[in-house]
């Protein structure tokens, strides 16, 4: 439904104005006129606001009080007339009407939206959430306080909704719909306003999931702690890959062209085994996934922290397993439809 009173929030003034004027006169008019019906009343009051005077209706020359109030009113409303007048240019000639509406249609989209991530910050790692998620053609929601860095992102992603506020506070979070989504990546640019943000999303929404970034490594407690399923260091990845890349070359280039989506086709990917799924029970080897679905599989998590690496094919696929593979869009689908089946 569309909400009319938020493009309408910067005409309220004009409109006030004009409306207490025309209330004020009728009421007046009436005071002098009783026997006249309101609607002459708002009549004369509205010929005599907007100076175009088609006659005396009421008689106001006969009555010395009627033409001592309504020269009041001709001079005071033509005031108020084009004071709320120039109001109301500035306002659409600034844009703001524009935007307003603009804004509602961006309300609208996002109270639609289900099952889609919030990222908070768009700075440097922000962006490159940003980038891997559409990437992905995955739903987003982007929280920035930079109008400079909205317009930045909106010019590479044109159609990705931006809000313009503090990820930190309730009621931006509720805007970016964090009570249909399925995730926060709170990147924030400092430790102290992600580990609040993550405590603030752990109110609103006590089962989100939420990853978190920690410049400080006495941080990464305090954030998991508060909330955060998972807490990323860039300063501390960014050692341990240097490290690997003197030290295992061809496995570090290997997980980068991984990681960065370089190849489509070896990308590591995974998925839920479903609740109703006919392979529940039956091992990897009568599975068979790369016959059917030309995959691999590298690893299973079960029970939240608990990886299986390099599964036999003896191992039984139990319900709520997650798999996972080096594939692409393709081979994901063609797993999806032999789970499901």
């Amino acid at each position: 439904m569309f909400d009319f009173f938020r493009p309408w929030k910067g005409l309220k003034i004009p409109f006030y104005l004009i409306t207490g004027s025309l209330i004020f006169g009728t009421l007046g008019f009436k005071i002098l006129f009783p026997h006249e019906s309101l609607l002459r009343l708002l009549y004369m009051t509205g010929i005599t606001l907007t100076t175009v005077g088609y006659s005396d209706i009421l008689g106001v020359e006969s009555n010395p009080s009627a033409i001592v109030f309504n020269l009041f009113i001709m001079i005071s409303g033509m005031g108020v007339v084009l004071y709320s007048t120039s109001l109301v240019t500035a306002y659409i000639v600034e844009g703001n009407l524009k935007n307003a509406f603009a804004l509602e249609r961006l309300r609208r989209r996002i109270k639609k939206m289900e099952d889609h991530y919030i990222i908070c910050g768009a700075g440097e790692t922000g962006i490159h959430v940003i980038k891997e998620m559409m990437e992905s053609e995955v739903p987003c929601v982007v929280i920035e306080s930079s109008k400079e860095k909205k317009e930045e992102i909106l010019e590479i992603y044109p159609k990705l909704p931006v809000i313009i506020g503090d990820a930190t506070l309730d009621h931006v979070l509720s805007e970016a719909g964090i009570a249909r989504a399925k995730g926060l990546v709170a990147v924030l640019s400092n430790d102290k306003d992600n580990l609040y943000l993550t405590v603030s999303a752990k109110m609103l929404r006590p089962g989100l999931s939420i990853v978190a970034r920690a410049v400080e490594l006495t941080m990464i407690k305090k954030l998991k702690r508060a909330g955060a399923s998972r807490v990323v260091s860039p300063n501390f990845l960014g050692g341990v890959q240097m490290a690997s890349g003197i030290l295992r070359p061809n496995v570090t280039n290997f997980m980068e062209m991984i990681s960065r989506g370089e190849d489509r086709s070896i990308r590591v990917e995974e998925i839920e085994v479903p609740n109703e799924s006919r392979l529940i029970g039956m091992s990897l080897g009568e599975a068979n996934f790369f016959e059917s679905c030309g995959v691999n599989i590298l690893a299973i998590a079960r029970n939240a922290n608990q990886y299986y690496y390099t599964p036999g094919p003896d191992f039984i696929v139990e319900q709520g397993d997650i798999l996972l593979y080096i594939g692409n869009d393709y081979k994901e689908k063609l797993l999806a439809g032999v789970l499901n089946q």
